[in-house]
């Protein structure tokens, strides 16, 4: 029941996308209230399937990489929601590259298999914590790494003088390079709750804060290279390809530090 709930979750973010997509090059300059109302939908039918899953498994939850993409998909549906409200226009045009990537997070999540250890809701709270700062920061630097593209892009096509319908549809740079900017601050501010928690709980557990593990050693590189990104746009003004490599190189040391290892461990070695 779970997988078809998933299924329909990932078709209306699907069908969102399409309807997005037409009414870009339509030229309609008004964003149509039926993709937010889709988007909610999938969203609420994703919070509904993963509330069942966890209540089926008696307050446990797979943090394996199926259900890591299940979350990550989820929140980034929450993002696009409070985005669309805030600054419709440019949550319109990231919602070009985000709907259909939760889309597809969503199907390979259902093709891959479900993988033990089962987290229970009893977990301690500095690892529920942990989680939960991770997953918000996750979201929030997929979002920059977006943005990112959509000003490399912007950037390339001026450059060379090479204008394509889809440049009408982005913001301007300045305003990509803000949002992009806010949304690597308070994803910096999360991972390193997230870091902090990780440590608190560790110490609880093993009497040591840090273990070097592939994950803990790609996510300080993660924040070494976003402390340096907003370090050096503070100090020295760096913004345009070097503010898009630093978030890309960082958003590339997250993924592999959170779902890299566990691409790895379940696909590649087949670990349980």
């Amino acid at each position: 029941m779970e997988e078809t709930v998933v299924g329909v979750a990932a078709l209306v973010y699907g069908l969102g996308a399409v309807i997005l997509a037409l009414t870009h090059l339509r030229g309609e300059e008004r964003a149509s209230p039926a993709i937010w109302w889709l988007v909610l939908g999938g969203f609420l039918a994703q919070g509904w399937s993963l509330w069942g899953r966890v209540v089926g498994q008696h307050g446990s939850w797979s943090m394996d990489l199926a259900g890591s993409l299940e979350l990550v998909s989820w929140m980034m549906g929450l993002l696009f929601l409070l985005g669309w409200r805030i600054r419709r226009r440019e949550t319109r045009s990231v919602g070009l590259l985000f709907l259909p990537g939760m889309t597809g997070m969503l199907l390979l999540s259902l093709l891959l298999p479900e993988h033990a250890p089962l987290l229970g809701t009893s977990m301690a709270p500095m690892l529920l914590g942990h989680l939960g700062f991770s997953l918000a920061a996750y979201g929030l630097f997929t979002v920059a790494a977006g943005l990112a593209l959509m000003e490399w892009i912007q950037e390339r096509a001026l450059r060379e003088k090479r204008f394509s319908p889809f440049l009408s549809v982005l913001p301007p740079l300045g305003t990509l390079e803000a949002i992009m900017f806010g949304m690597v601050r308070w994803g910096f501010v999360l991972l390193t709750m997230s870091i902090l928690t990780g440590a608190g709980f560790s110490y609880q557990r093993t009497g040591a804060l840090f273990h070097l593990t592939h994950k803990e050693v790609f996510s300080w590189g993660t924040w070494l290279l976003f402390a340096g990104l907003l370090a050096g746009h503070h100090v020295w003004g760096w913004r345009g390809r070097r503010a898009v490599g630093l978030t890309w190189t960082g958003y590339l040391f997250l993924a592999l530090a959170y779902l890299g290892v566990k691409f790895v461990s379940e696909v590649i070695l087949r670990k349980n």
